[in-house]
């Protein structure tokens, strides 16, 4: 027979044969539920029911709605509120009104509950919007009471909390897939618990339907007619009696089979949903890491601070006190919206330590890995200063007081270049190193030289002076091999090399290696001075060497064509020339046995004391107080002389080399501001 209840149960098949549907269609098939719903409420007779088409007003001085007693104390601890509407507004007017909601959880969701209030459904415009003049949000770490209320900080927002506070704007993939992955297992689980309790509940729906189908039934039968119906009035009596205690468990297995199926279907359009979500994220999981995911976090403020404080306002000193910021990116500027910088604008780091660094480290353990230096530091600024001084502040300003004690500046690495060129690559400017001690060292770490050293300048000044130009101080060059050279690219000399001091030694002797004082003369030793043309004691007229020894256990002067040795303007000459020897001078003395191998002309008178010949020949005449034979006739005086061939001559002027000139020392105030 047909009834109302079968038309519920029909109603109810429809809604179960579209859990899996869309939301359209599922919405849909709650709404020809929602009849049923209505029929049981007014069936049961429960609760009171107030309906008006237009508007329903309540009011009163003080409205309480809930499970509330007469004093508007609640009954007992449960309870429930539900405020359902298209369009809710909770307004407290006037210069004093407000609005409070307490509760020990409060949970605020943009999204669709459904008319049921059973759905989670999420739209693009789905969004929570808060606007005050001051909004604060304050988390405090307190049981049973808050002590601390919130504190107001007057126009603006104010956000607080005892233990953390998170911003974060991210998107995930392997942690989203996660979480995706595990909330599908939960709801399949659910699912397949909800179709056997939708089951269930259905056959126990359409169980109770048939016995109450049977009792109106059974009742139709006994009254057809008036005499059955007389007849039978205990019977109907006791149908009646029955109908009228199956109908509340109908109404309510009905009910409840409403809001199993109910819950099926959003289960099953959450599973729909996140399932297209998982596709999306595996779609995504392999460009993930290259490609932007557009998450961004903007603030903007004209003045921002960041501090690691208490809330006692005490700087934080323990170890665990930091500020960190991690990106593949980081960009600190002060820059105008056209990309030029803002006049006079500075960024500071002031701090007791400070490291910049940008070696990769991987550690094994906690205590234990590896440093990689990798990456670069680059600077580019018109003037740059690193200076360790202690200054004085004087009306604002910052005046050197001295260097700090104990101060260093370290650089380490295996190319090294301090340049000063222009586009082309010629080298400009200059560069100036002003200290008491300089060491420049390649050696190993036993203390072996390594490497080279290279320095390249067109001028090129080694000093040591004092500040009245005084020679201070001293230079030592110690090395195996050492070169000076001054040439051009081909190899061409040219230009000089000077070497001027009071005391000036060229050796080749073996020294004491701490002291480098002399020892004795270096084994298989040598020095060579070749030139073109060698001046030795003499640059000028004017400088002329008051001395000069020349000692040697073998000592040899080879001249190719002429050698020749002077004593005064040519007073007297030894000269070897064309393989001839000529001596010359105002009186030329022999001493010791001589002995004269070949023929000999004198052009001159001779003198000597005794003469001894085995063969004595007299052209002209010969004459001797003791003997006379022939004529005598006198001899003519020697007029022969001896012209030199080489001539004293200057020295090449020395070029004059010219110091650079002392700049003014920077003060180095950058990053003392």
């Amino acid at each position: 027979m047909d009834t109302v209840f079968s038309d519920w149960k029909q109603a109810l098949q429809n809604l179960q044969d579209c859990v899996e549907k869309d939301l359209e269609e599922i919405r849909k098939q709650k709404a020809e539920v929602q009849q049923i719903k209505i029929d049981i409420f007014n069936r049961l007779a429960e609760g009171k029911y107030f309906r008006d088409d237009k508007r329903i007003v309540i009011s009163a001085p003080e409205i309480i709605i809930g499970d509330v007693d007469k004093s508007g104390t609640l009954w007992g601890d449960g309870g429930a509120v539900v405020v359902r509407g298209g369009h809710v507004d909770i307004e407290g007017t006037g210069k004093t009104g407000n609005v409070n909601t307490r509760a020990p959880f409060i949970s605020q969701i943009a999204v669709d509950p459904g008319p049921d209030g059973i759905e989670e459904v999420v739209y693009p415009h789905s969004q929570i919007v808060n606007q005050a003049r001051n909004i604060v949000l304050q988390s405090n770490n307190s049981n049973d009471y808050f002590s601390q209320p919130p504190t107001s900080g007057g126009a603006g927002v104010r956000i607080h909390a005892d233990d953390s506070i998170e911003i974060s704007a991210t998107q995930s993939v392997e942690k989203r897939g996660n979480v995706i992955s595990d909330e599908l297992s939960v709801l399949k689980s659910a699912k397949s618990d909800l179709n056997t309790e939708a089951s269930n509940k259905m056959k126990q729906v359409n169980s109770i339907i048939s016995d109450v189908e049977d009792i109106l039934s059974s009742s139709d039968d006994q009254t057809d007619d008036e005499i059955n119906m007389r007849s039978n009035i205990v019977d109907l009596v006791e149908l009646q009696n029955k109908y009228d205690g199956m109908i509340p468990a109908l109404y309510n297995a009905v009910a409840n089979c409403i809001d199993t199926l109910s819950r099926l279907a959003e289960t099953n359009r959450r599973i729909t949903a996140l399932e297209a979500e998982q596709e999306e994220v595996n779609n995504a999981e392999s460009e993930f890491k290259d490609k932007s995911t557009g998450a961004r976090l903007t603030v903007n403020a004209e003045q921002m601070i960041f501090s690691s404080i208490d809330g006692d306002g005490n700087i934080r000193t323990n170890d665990e006190s930091a500020i960190h910021m991690q990106a593949r990116n980081l960009n600190v500027n002060t820059l105008k919206e056209d990309g030029t910088l803002i006049e006079d604008s500075s960024v500071s780091f002031r701090t007791e330590s400070m490291s910049i660094s940008t070696a990769n480290t991987e550690m094994t353990d906690e205590t234990n890995g590896s440093i990689t230096t990798g990456g670069s530091v680059w600077i580019n600024t018109k003037d740059f200063g690193v200076s360790a001084v202690d200054y004085d502040i004087k009306d604002g300003e910052y005046e050197m007081k001295e260097q700090t004690v104990d101060s260093s500046i370290y650089l380490s690495a295996e190319d090294m270049r301090l340049s000063s060129q222009d586009k082309d690559g010629n080298t400009t400017g200059q560069l100036s190193v002003n200290v008491a001690d300089t060491m420049f060292s390649s050696a190993d770490k036993d203390q072996n030289t390594t490497g080279t050293f290279n320095v390249q300048a067109q001028k090129m000044a080694l000093s040591s002076t004092d500040k009245d130009k005084n020679a201070t101080g001293q230079f030592t060059l110690v090395t195996e091999l050492a070169s000076v050279a001054a040439i051009d690219k081909d190899g061409k000399a040219m230009g000089q090399i000077s070497l001027d001091a009071k005391d000036v030694y060229v050796k080749a002797t073996d020294v004491d290696a701490e002291k480098l004082t002399d020892k004795n003369m270096a084994e298989g030793s040598s020095l060579t001075l070749l030139a073109e043309k060698m001046y030795i004691g003499r640059s000028d007229q004017d400088n002329l060497a008051k001395e000069l020894q020349v000692s040697a256990e073998k000592t040899g002067i080879y001249g190719k064509t002429t050698a020749e040795v002077q004593q005064g303007e040519a007073k007297a000459v030894v000269q070897l020339d064309g393989g001839n020897v000529a001596i010359s001078g105002s009186k030329a003395e022999f001493y010791g046995n001589n002995t004269i191998n070949g023929k000999s002309d004198f052009k001159a008178d001779v003198t000597m004391t005794k003469a001894t010949a085995d063969n004595l020949e007299a052209k002209k005449s010969f004459k001797s107080k003791n003997i006379s034979d022939g004529m005598a006739v006198p001899g003519a005086s020697s007029s022969a002389s001896l012209s030199a061939k080489l001539k004293e001559a200057d020295a090449p002027k020395a070029k004059d080399v010219e110091l650079p000139k002392d700049e003014e020392e920077g003060e180095g105030e950058g990053g003392n501001e």
